[in-house]
């Protein structure tokens, strides 16, 4: 991989506002987000380097070895955690899941869209 490309995937992901069905995930301040290098399977073939974003306490977790697709999956697992947790009733919610949510709630807002 060439120093310029590295230096691609290994930006940070800057991010303001998630799309959603109707509405939008807007963040109080940015959520700044650096892939990690993943070590590399010496059983897998080929020489291709993944990079990772790993925020478990915001059920982050995606890899690959291409910028945009790790971010498409950054932005995939915001979602999923915002619609499958943030939304719901914390009596619904394990005790883990309802840290998440407050995690969420402290870094951003649902605006409907209109």
């Amino acid at each position: 991989m060439s120093q310029m490309s590295e230096t691609a995937v290994l930006a940070p992901f800057e991010i303001w506002e998630v799309m959603l069905d109707n509405s939008t995930i807007k963040f109080f301040e940015p959520l700044v987000l650096r892939p990690a290098r993943m070590p590399h399977d010496p059983d897998e073939p080929g020489d291709a380097e993944y990079w990772e974003v790993d925020v478990p306490e915001l059920m982050i977790s995606t890899f690959d070895d291409d910028h945009r697709k790790i971010l498409n999956g950054v932005l995939s697992d915001i979602r999923d955690a915002w619609k499958h947790i943030v939304t719901l009733p914390d009596d619904l919610l394990s005790p883990n899941g309802k840290q998440i949510k407050q995690r969420y709630l402290a870094l951003a807002e649902e605006v409907t869209d209109g």
